[in-house]
């Protein structure tokens, strides 16, 4: 299931078709498939610290907190942080390097 999930996930975060998924698991009978899957009501939600460079850019990245660990969230949060640009915070009318924290949360 992490698999598929991860897969299905990384799949729609790179834009990639969904056709794209390998297929080993063509062989699964439909109640294993339901089983499987992940419920709708399901919420996975990350908690991050970051550093805001007074440039804008992020960096630094890491996971405080996982809602569901092990199911490739924490890692799918830092990738969309990857390169990610902020307006900085500012002190005094100059742009400084800062600290946040940011909760991104997932819906299937």
């Amino acid at each position: 299931m992490t698999l598929i999930l991860g897969l299905t996930l990384m799949t729609t975060l790179l834009g990639a078709p969904a056709d794209a998924l390998p297929r080993e698991r063509a062989d699964f009978r439909p109640a294993q498939v339901q089983k499987a899957s992940v419920a709708p009501q399901d919420h996975f939600s990350v908690r991050l610290r970051c550093t805001a460079l007074a440039s804008g850019h992020v960096t630094d990245c890491v996971v405080l907190e996982e809602t569901k660990p092990g199911y490739g969230f924490g890692e799918a949060a830092l990738a969309l942080m990857n390169d990610a640009q902020v307006t900085p915070i500012t002190e005094q009318g100059r742009a400084v390097d800062a600290q946040f924290e940011r909760t991104i949360d997932f819906t299937p």
